[in-house]
């Protein structure tokens, strides 16, 4: 803008340019928001996406947990456990925490062999496939706001935690 462009004038209308230099400022900070709220969504912060998935190992490797990291309360969540245990013989999956009692259990596929309740843990019996694999799919859906964590093991020395944070 030129000199004479910027200097506030009194005819047709009353200007303030120390005024409207803010004003656009603030309206460029606000468009530099509004794109990195676009792309940080794009990325998966509010769910689904590169930073919200996650994946948890236990120490041996023989249990897997793929789950969301970061979703928003009221959508629908998967989790995805593998376990590798002694082939044809049945593996025990304890599935516990806050993320479990918050959250209903929409889909659970394959369905187990035998499930039941133990204290506030869900047991659950899953056959193995030729090479030891057992694989469990659940889908969750929670209206809780906030930090929700939960907990797979099978077996004494194979166990994972994980935490999702669930926005409004």
């Amino acid at each position: 803008m030129s000199e004479e462009e910027m200097v506030s004038r009194r005819h047709p209308v009353q200007e303030d340019m120390p005024m409207q230099q803010r004003v656009w400022r603030f309206e460029r900070l606000g468009w530099y928001a509004l794109v990195i709220i676009v792309l940080s969504g794009m990325a998966g912060l509010f769910g689904n996406g590169p930073l919200s998935d996650a994946e948890v190992t236990s120490h041996d490797g023989r249990l897997k947990v793929e789950y969301q990291r970061l979703s928003r309360s009221g959508t629908t969540d998967s989790l995805f456990i593998t376990v590798q245990g002694t082939p044809g013989q049945p593996v025990m999956l304890q599935l516990e925490g806050s993320l479990l009692r918050q959250a209903s259990i929409e889909t659970l596929q394959p369905q187990p062999q035998v499930s039941m309740s133990h204290a506030a843990a869900l047991l659950l019996q899953l056959g193995t496939s030729s090479d030891g694999m057992a694989t469990l799919y659940l889908t969750l859906r929670s209206d809780h706001v906030g930090l929700l964590e939960g907990s797979v093991s099978a077996g004494s020395n194979r166990a994972v935690h994980f935490s999702t944070f669930l926005f409004p």
